[in-house]
């Protein structure tokens, strides 16, 4: 049971979150912004589209969780962020939103959880 909660964690924290912040990459100006409300859910989303530096637009949509840039940005907003990085540019300011001290506890304790529930496993099957 521990076993499956660390990789539970590991997954939920470590790639839909921590991993899917790390390689997003967009970089211009968000040309429209529009906030998605759910009926059934009391958190919504907001969908971009933003115009990139070669005049291409691309779509981006930033959900309510630590993966996302920010919502609500409004039209006009200037965005630089570059894979590999968890911080951000947005109107010529830096901005270093995402909590990494409190996902390097968390993903460290799961990997712990991962590493002893792999070797309690071992040493049970060694002994019987």
């Amino acid at each position: 049971m521990f076993l499956g909660f660390s990789l539970f964690i590991l997954y939920t924290f470590g790639y839909e979150t921590f991993y899917q912040r790390l390689i997003t990459q967009m970089e211009g100006v968000v040309v429209s912004s529009r906030d998605i409300h759910s009926p059934n859910n009391p958190r919504y989303v907001t969908e971009y589209i933003v115009r990139a530096p070669d005049g291409r637009e691309v779509s981006y949509v930033a959900g309510s969780s630590d993966a996302s840039l920010p919502q609500s940005m409004p039209a006009g907003t200037t965005v630089s962020k570059r894979k590999w990085h968890l911080d951000y540019e947005r109107d010529g300011e830096h901005v270093s939103d995402f909590p990494a001290a409190l996902y390097g506890l968390t993903l460290g304790a799961a990997l712990a959880g991962l590493i002893w529930s792999i070797r309690l496993w071992r040493q049970q099957r060694m002994q019987g």
